[in-house]
């Protein structure tokens, strides 16, 4: 692998970084108070085609690969993550349904879903399932050439907003197997009981979602026949892609916690110079360095392997493990290094320390990537 970028990669870099800071910065504040997504900074990113980059051009795609994919995760979350991981979580539906549909349900549905007027959600989670599919509640039973599914999902990303939703369902004729199905979101019986109210990722909606006898035609099964009763797969193998995003996000909001740091450090002086003289400052910002270093260059190792079609699961744990610890580490530091002023609006490192913390949280706890992490090397 070369870690180098490409002429066309450092194009891309640089158009996501001219993009965030000219389109997504100015919305921030707004997006932190309304706790909302704009529909119209959605619809730019999806009119240049960042939703579809890592997918075919046969599919509407741009025909890039997963190191294009976290270049623009990076840049974006630079500025803000919670726009980041919005488009995000529309690439683990593609992900989804790249991997698991069949032909003739890549054609029909990803050209909209990528360049449409909608953005994805992936709804696995209840209240009380936690990672096992087994315990799911959400039911789907076929009636004729339809689906009727009822049950409800909490925690959603995108469930507000229009477009494809993948829903997982305890299939009652699989003897309650997993099966994931596409709905489009906004259909009869489909409702918004909750968003909610966060610590942190403000410009993120996340809700809980209610299926009252929602129908929806039984050839919206993911994979179709074949892959009835197979949920479990279909969540292992998005999901991975799902934390290489995560990871991602993490590495730019750790590069924005550095780069201001290193602003304040130049600009705030004390005993007449600057305090980047100080030795104790160096030290935090050295540490700082490295995490950020490491950590890029492990999500894009891990992006290179996604590209290339191999097996994520114990690559993905271990990059998404160190890559959210890191972020926790350096945006720590970053307040260290600016004081009580970190602690203050006026900056975005307090922001930035409490939207890095989930990061450590979704797509499965930190603690399940440990075991995940280590269970190639016991088999």
């Amino acid at each position: 692998m070369n870690f180098n970028y490409t002429e066309e990669q450092l194009m891309l870099k640089e158009s996501v970084r001219k993009f965030s800071e000219n389109e997504i910065a100015p919305l921030v504040k707004w997006m932190e108070t309304e706790k909302r997504t704009p529909w119209d900074l959605i619809k730019k990113i999806k009119d240049l085609g960042w939703c579809g980059i890592q997918y075919p051009e046969k599919y509407g795609g741009s025909g890039n690969t997963y190191v294009e994919y976290v270049i623009m995760q990076i840049e974006m979350a630079r500025v803000y993550c919670s726009t980041a991981c919005t488009i995000s979580v529309n690439g683990m539906l593609g992900a989804n349904i790249m991997k698991f549909a069949t032909e003739e349900q890549k054609m029909k549905f990803l050209p909209e879903h990528l360049n449409g007027d909608g953005i994805g959600s992936f709804a696995f989670t209840e209240a009380s399932t936690g990672s096992d599919p087994n315990a799911l509640r959400t039911t789907c039973v076929r009636d004729g050439d339809e689906w009727v599914i009822n049950g409800e999902k909490v925690f959603i990303t995108n469930a507000s907003l229009p477009g494809l939703m993948g829903i997982f369902c305890k299939d009652v004729e699989m003897g309650g197997k997993c099966t994931n199905i596409l709905i489009p979101k906004g259909i009869k019986g489909y409702s918004i009981p909750r968003i909610y109210d966060k610590m942190g990722m403000h410009g993120l909606e996340v809700c809980d979602v209610l299926l009252d006898n929602v129908r929806v035609p039984y050839e919206n099964t993911t994979g179709g026949e074949a892959m009835r009763g197979k949920g479990f797969e279909v969540l292992l193998g998005s999901t991975q892609i799902g934390k290489l995003s995560v990871c991602a996000q993490a590495v730019g909001m750790a590069q924005a916690a550095l780069e201001a740091a290193v602003k304040y450090s130049k600009e705030r002086v004390q005993r007449g110079k600057p305090i980047a003289y100080f030795p104790t400052i160096q030290s935090l910002i050295g540490d700082m360095a490295t995490d950020v270093m490491v950590a890029h260059q492990a999500v894009l190792a891990t992006a290179f392997k996604a590209s290339e079609g191999k097996e994520l699961a114990s690559d993905a744990a271990r990059t998404r493990l160190f890559t959210s610890e890191a972020v926790h580490r350096v945006a720590s530091k970053a307040m260290q290094v600016m004081g009580a002023y970190s602690y203050t609006t006026e900056f975005p490192i307090e922001r930035i320390f409490r939207d890095a913390k989930l990061t450590e949280i979704y797509e499965g706890v930190n603690e399940i990537q440990r075991l995940i992490a280590a269970a190639d090397l016991l088999r």
